[in-house]
């Protein structure tokens, strides 16, 4: 499964390299403070929080076209919504090496060069 879905993420915004790094520093902001919190429910083996939290960060992956992140926290979500404490830990582990390899997959992006605009 892809990191990124580029073309997804530039059709959402529609070409606007402006929009596209406001969504891209939003979903860092945002997503760091998430997966800490999945991060405490997996340690204390908190299906509620865990169930809420992978759902909430696997929406912010999916608004920004990171496949194989949100379908890691979906896998999360799963074992939080069922309260199914074994094989949390790798879980877990998964949705850590996607967000490793997403983030410059985005950074990449956002530096990327913008096409001149037709007169």
């Amino acid at each position: 499964m892809e990191v990124l879905d580029r073309e997804h993420l530039l059709h959402n915004v529609d070409g606007d390299r402006e929009l596209l790094e406001e969504i891209v520093r939003l979903f860092f902001d945002s997503s760091v403070q998430i997966l800490e919190s999945v991060r405490a429910a997996v340690t204390r083996a908190d299906a509620d929080t865990l169930h809420k939290s992978a759902h909430q960060l696997k929406g912010a992956l999916a608004n920004v076209g990171a496949k194989a992140a949100a379908a890691a926290a979906n896998e999360l979500e799963s074992l939080g919504r069922r309260g199914t404490m074994t094989g949390l830990e790798q879980a877990l582990a998964t949705l850590e090496t996607e967000f490793e390899r997403l983030t410059p997959c985005l950074e990449s992006l956002l530096n990327e060069p913008t096409a001149p605009t037709e007169p």
